[in-house]
Formats: structure tokens, C-alpha cells, sequence
């Protein structure tokens, strides 16, 4: 079993999330979303793109609509997305640079690698609360039970258990890997060759990437998807502001009332 999760899993993992995200995007390309013929621009309606661009960003970074009109979700909603995106990065820049990357601004090795713990241990936990916030919100009030699935509620116990293990890793170093190991190992999966002996011996490494496959693997057919949507919603609610075309969207008007299609002739009442 060991083998084929760290070893099997992660190619179809992979290749699940993928094809599933493109199927996804793909829908929503297909429904003309960013191409609606007339707009749909929330006041205040940008006039440059220098505007747009403005709103764009203060949406997407500090979520000031969720701010404003549902505080209590905000309160436990952006420092998790915040923590999210740290911790992301940090797994990809802090392997890859084996924990070093703050050499390129100045500091020693050692010091670098103590910095990355230590950012890596404090949003790790700041995820974490983030996330048991959320799931005791849901949870405890009822105006949001009515609207949970019970998806709603498993995803966010998949979460949870991928960053607590995640953090004991982190702040229990017997039980982690380290930068070498952890490079050496994705480096295998890369190249397409054996992963090296040490993984099986590390039962919370299999666990943490065990957890993380099956997420890979829900994550585009769940509401987790939101990741990206929020772009495209931001992008349609938020772009410069035109005066709509007259007429209806996507259609011949005088192809239409020649066919006697109940649209009103010119000039008349329907």
C-alpha cells in the first residue's frame, strides 16, 4: 500500500486534477461567461483599466466584499487564504531551494533555513486555526447549516487533517523529512524513476501525501474549485464599464421579428 501511494498515487492524482480542471474550465468557457454580450459591471463601474485592474487586486487580496457584508466569515476566511497561499509557496520555493532561498537577499544558509522553519511552522498554524474557524462557523450557526452539504463539511475535515499532519511534521522534527530528502523524493516522481527507500519508513509522509492525492483528485468536481473561478467573477463583475448594445444579447432582432418570433415590431407593442 505504502508503495503505490507514494509511488503510483501521485501520477494519477495528477492526472485526475488536470484533465478535471481543464473539463471545468472548459464548461464555463463553453457557457460564453467572460464573453456576455451585455454587462453585468458592479457599481462602482470602473472607467480605465487602471480601475478595474485596482478593484481587481483589493477583491482578490483582501476579500473587502466578505469584509463588509459577512464579518464573521472574514475573520477566519482571509487569514486562512492568506496562510494557504504562504504555505503553498513555501512547499514549492522552500524544496527547491532546499530551505536556502533567503540567501538571494543577504542571509547565511543557516539563517535562511531558520527562517523558513519558522515562517513554515507559523502559517501552518494559522492554517490550521483558519480552518477549524471555518468548520466550527458552519458548524455552530444555523443560517449556515441550512445552506452545508455534508461536501461542505468533509472537505473541510480533508483539510484539516493534511495540515495537522502537515504541522506535526513541522513542529515535531522527528516525525518530518528534511528539504534534501523531501527534493530527492519529488525528484524521482519527475524523472519517472523508484522513489528512494527512506519514504517508507516515514508514516506521517505517507499519510500527509496520501491526503493530499485524494484532494487532488475531488478538488475539480467540489466547490474547492472556487480557486479559480473567483478570477473569472471578479473579471466580469469588475472590468470597465461600457453602455450595453441595444437589442438583446446573441440575437438577430430583425431576423427574429421577420420569423414572427414575438418580439415587438419597430415602433410597436409586442
Amino acid at each position: 500500500m505504502s508503495y503505490f501511494i507514494v509511488q503510483i498515487l501521485p501520477y494519477i492524482a495528477l492526472t485526475i486534477f488536470g484533465l478535471g480542471l481543464l473539463f471545468r474550465l472548459g464548461r464555463w468557457a463553453a457557457a460564453r461567461l467572460l464573453g456576455t454580450s451585455h454587462e453585468i459591471t458592479l457599481a462602482p463601474f470602473p472607467q480605465t483599466p487602471w480601475q478595474a485592474g485596482w478593484i481587481f487586486v483589493r477583491e482578490i487580496a483582501l476579500f473587502r466584499n466578505i469584509f463588509f457584508f459577512e464579518p464573521t466569515l472574514w475573520v477566519g476566511a482571509w487569514p486562512m487564504h492568506i496562510a494557504l497561499f504562504m504555505v503553498l509557496g513555501g512547499h514549492a520555493v522552500g524544496f527547491y531551494f532546499l530551505g536556502e532561498q533567503f540567501v538571494y537577499i543577504g542571509m547565511s544558509p543557516e539563517l535562511s533555513k531558520f527562517m523558513s522553519n519558522l515562517l513554515g511552522s507559523v502559517f501552518g498554524m494559522v492554517l490550521l486555526l483558519g480552518l477549524i474557524y471555518l468548520l466550527v462557523r458552519r458548524v455552530s450557526l444555523g443560517r449556515v447549516r441550512q445552506i452545508s452539504n455534508p461536501s461542505d463539511y468533509l472537505h473541510l475535515v480533508l483539510l484539516i487533517a493534511i495540515v495537522a499532519v502537515g504541522d506535526i511534521m513541522r513542529y515535531f522534527p522527528q516525525y518530518g523529512m528534511h528539504y534534501e530528502e523531501v527534493y530527492e523524493y519529488f525528484k524521482a516522481l519527475i524523472l519517472l524513476q523508484p522513489v528512494p527507500e527512506f519514504v517508507f519508513h516515514n508514516v506521517f509522509f505517507i499519510t500527509h501525501m496520501l491526503l493530499v492525492q485524494i484532494l487532488m483528485i475531488v478538488f475539480p468536481f467540489s466547490k474547492l474549485v472556487h480557486l479559480f473561478g473567483m478570477f473569472a467573477m471578479r473579471w466580469i463583475e469588475n472590468r470597465v464599464h461600457t453602455d450595453p448594445a441595444p437589442g438583446l444579447p446573441n440575437v438577430d432582432v430583425a431576423a427574429a421579428r421577420a420569423k414572427g418570433t414575438g418580439l415587438p415590431s419597430a415602433g410597436g407593442a409586442a
